[in-house]
C-alpha cells in the first residue's frame, strides 16, 4: 500500500476526514496487509478494539454496510484520490455494486458484499482477494449462533488453526454456520473457497479443482500425480492466506462399522487431512460433518480443533417468529424437551403448526407426542444405517433407559458381557457421530440420546419387536427373536441392575408394542387368539434360564399383562 500511496498523502487525507492518530495507525497496518489478530498483537490491544478503530475509519470515509469489502473500498478511494491529484484530473466516479480493478501490483480479486445474498457456483471478485462459494446455501436470513461465531473466529483468526471441524447431527445448522463464518471472515483471507463433498469426489479431482481456483494463472500447471497436487496445494497455502470449507465430509466415510473410517477408494483423504493439519502454513480448512474422521482425534491440539454447535433455541424462536407462531414460555419448554437443538425439526414443526393447527402451539403439543416428519425420519435413518451392530445395541439400551445412564449401568444391563475397552470404543464412536450426549457430574458421567434420536430409536425398536413377535407366532421358533432376547423392554434405567425397573414407572415401550399389535390384528378380529398364542409360548419359556432365552420370557410376560389389562 505504501508503495502505491505515500504515507504523507494518506495522513493528510485521513486528517481531513477527522481520523485520529490511533485510527490512522491501525488502518495503515490493515492496508499493508496485516490481519486483525496481527495488528492487535503489535499494538497490544484486543481484536475488538482493532475492529472498532477500523469501523470508525470506514464511517468517516462514508463506507457503510456489512461484510469484508470495506477495506478494499477504502483502498480504492485512496488510490484514485492520489492518482487524481498526481494527474490533476478528477478522480473516477465509483459505481456502487460493480467490481473495480486493483492497482497493477495485485492480481487476485475480492467479492462485493452483495454477492453473499444468493447461492452461487461462480467466482466473484474485486480488488486483491477471491471467493468461490460453490453451491453454498443462502445466509441472508441467518439467526443467532453468536457464541459459535465468536469461538470460530477465535479458532480461525486469533489461534491460527490449520484445521477446524464443525461436528453435529443433520439439521442443527452446521452448513449455514460454515458459510456465515466464511462471510464474516473473508476480509482476513486472500482466498475463500466453499465446497460440498456430497457427490464424493476423488481426492485427485478435488485437489485439481482447488488448484485451479487458487491459482492466479488462467491455465495453471497442475501436476498429474496425487503427491504432486498435494505438494502444490500446500505451497499455495503457505504463500496465500486461504480459508477452505469442505462440507459433507461424512459422505466419504464407511457405514456399518465404528465411526471415522473411510470408504474404499477414499482412504487417501486420511493422509491429506493429516498433511493439512501437520504442515506449517497460514491457511485454514474447515471440515463440516455429521461424523468425525478417526484421524482428527489424534491430531487435536493447538492448530486442530473441533466445535460441536449446540443450544440453538434462540434461532428456533426466530424461525417460529418468521412463521407467525408464538409459543408461550411453558410451550417453549416442552418444545425444547422434544426437539433439543435440531433446527430442521423446528422448521418442520413451525410450518406444521402454522398450516395444520392454525398457529396454535398448545393444540399441536396435545395432539402429538413427538412429531417427526418424513424428511426428518429419512435423515435420521441415514444416521442409524451407518451404525455398527454394537453401536446399534447401545442406542437401543439408551432408548429403553430414557433417562441418562452411567457407563457401569449400561454394561450391567446388557445381556452379553461387553469389555470396558469395547464399550469405550463404541461410546467414542457414537460421540464422533454426534449421536449421544454426555452429562458430567462431580462423581460420574451420564450418557443419553438427543430428543429426536431418542424418539426415532424408540420407534425403530418397537417396530422391530413387533415384527419379531409376528414371526414368532408364525414359526413358533425362538430363533426369530433378537430384540426380545437381548433387551429388557420393560426396564427403566434407575438402579443399574439387570432387568430391574423402578416400581413407579410403567413399561411404556411394551405399551407401544401392544398398541401396534392391536392395530395389526384389528381387522382380522384375532386379538384374543394372539394373546392365547403368546401365553402358550410364554408358558414354554417359564422353566428356561435367562442364559437360554435372555429377556424374552420377561418381555412376553410384561406384554401379556398389558394386553390382558
Amino acid at each position: 500500500m505504501t508503495n502505491q500511496i505515500p504515507p504523507e498523502f494518506l495522513t493528510a487525507v485521513a486528517k481531513e476526514r477527522g481520523v485520529s492518530d490511533a485510527e490512522l495507525e491501525t488502518v495503515m497496518m490493515a492496508l499493508d496487509g496485516n490481519s486483525t489478530a496481527a495488528i492487535a498483537t503489535i499494538l497490544g490491544i484486543s481484536n475488538i478494539a482493532v475492529r472498532k478503530r477500523l469501523g470508525e475509519v470506514y464511517r468517516k470515509f462514508s463506507i457503510y454496510g456489512r461484510g469484508p469489502g470495506k477495506l478494499a473500498e477504502l483502498r480504492h478511494q485512496l488510490f484514485y484520490q492520489y492518482q487524481a491529484q498526481e494527474t490533476e484530473a478528477p478522480a473516477p466516479t465509483k459505481t456502487k455494486g460493480k467490481a473495480k480493478a486493483e492497482p497493477a501490483t495485485t492480481s487476485r480479486k475480492k467479492a462485493e458484499p452483495a454477492a453473499a445474498a444468493e447461492p452461487s457456483t461462480e467466482v466473484v471478485s474485486t480488488g486483491s482477494r477471491s471467493q468461490d462459494w460453490g453451491e453454498s446455501p443462502d445466509v441472508s436470513q441467518f439467526y443467532g449462533r453468536t457464541e459459535e461465531l465468536k469461538i470460530l473466529e477465535e479458532l480461525i483468526i486469533d489461534e491460527s488453526s490449520r484445521l477446524v471441524t464443525l461436528l453435529g447431527m443433520t439439521g442443527i445448522g452446521k452448513t449455514v454456520l460454515s458459510v456465515q463464518i466464511a462471510k464474516q471472515l473473508e476480509s482476513e483471507f486472500e482466498f475463500v473457497v466453499w465446497r460440498s463433498l456430497a457427490a464424493t469426489p476423488k481426492l485427485e479431482d478435488l485437489l485439481g479443482n482447488l488448484l485451479q481456483t487458487l491459482s492466479t494463472q488462467k491455465k495453471p500447471d497442475i501436476p498429474d500425480d496425487l503427491s504432486g497436487r498435494i505438494l502444490r496445494l500446500l505451497d499455495l497455502l503457505k504463500k496465500n492466506r486461504c480459508l477452505i470449507i469442505l462440507d459433507d465430509i461424512d459422505a466419504l466415510l464407511q457405514g456399518d462399522e465404528l465411526a471415522g473410517n473411510y470408504r474404499p477408494g477414499f482412504e487417501n483423504y486420511r493422509d491429506f487431512i493429516k498433511r493439512i493439519a501437520q504442515t506449517n502454513h497460514q491457511s485454514c480448512f474447515v471440515l463440516v460433518t455429521t461424523e468425525e474422521p478417526a484421524e482428527i482425534a489424534l491430531l487435536h491440539g493447538e492448530k486442530v480443533q473441533t466445535l460441536q454447535p449446540m443450544d440453538s433455541h434462540e434461532i428456533a424462536r426466530e424461525i417460529f417468529a418468521d412463521k407467525g407462531v408464538a409459543p408461550t414460555e411453558k410451550e417453549w419448554g416442552e418444545m425444547v424437551k422434544r426437539y433439543g437443538d435440531n433446527l430442521l425439526g423446528y422448521k418442520v414443526v413451525a410450518t406444521t403448526i402454522k398450516e395444520f393447527f392454525n398457529g396454535n402451539t398448545a393444540t399441536f403439543l396435545k395432539a402429538t407426542e413427538l412429531f417427526i416428519e418424513d424428511t426428518l425420519t429419512q435423515l435420521l435413518e441415514q444416521h442409524f444405517g451407518r451404525l455398527s451392530p454394537s453401536e446399534e445395541e447401545i442406542l437401543y439400551w439408551l432408548a429403553i433407559a430414557k433417562t441418562p445412564v452411567t457407563l457401569s449401568g449400561l454394561r450391567e444391563d446388557m445381556l452379553l458381557s461387553v469389555s470396558l475397552s469395547d464399550m469405550l470404543k463404541n461410546l467414542d464412536s457414537l460421540d464422533r457421530r454426534a449421536l449421544i450426549e454426555k452429562q458430567e457430574t462431580a462423581s460420574d458421567i451420564f450418557f443419553t440420546l438427543q430428543p429426536l434420536m431418542m424418539k426415532f430409536v424408540t420407534t425403530k425398536l418397537v417396530e422391530n419387536a413387533c415384527e419379531e413377535i409376528k414371526e414368532l407366532v408364525k414359526t413358533q421358533k425362538l430363533s426369530s427373536l433378537r430384540i426380545l432376547i437381548q433387551h429388557n423392554l420393560g426396564a427403566v434405567q434407575t438402579t443399574g441392575k439387570k432387568g430391574k425397573a423402578a416400581a413407579a414407572q410403567k413399561p411404556q415401550m411394551v405399551q407401544q408394542i401392544k398398541n401396534q399389535l392391536q392395530l395389526f390384528v384389528m381387522r382380522s378380529g384375532g386379538y384374543d387368539e394372539l394373546i392365547a398364542q403368546l401365553e402358550a409360548i410364554a408358558g414354554k419359556l417359564e422353566d428356561k434360564t435367562q442364559m437360554d432365552v435372555g429377556y424374552a420370557s420377561a418381555n412376553l410376560r410384561n406384554l401379556l399383562a398389558i394386553m390382558a389389562g
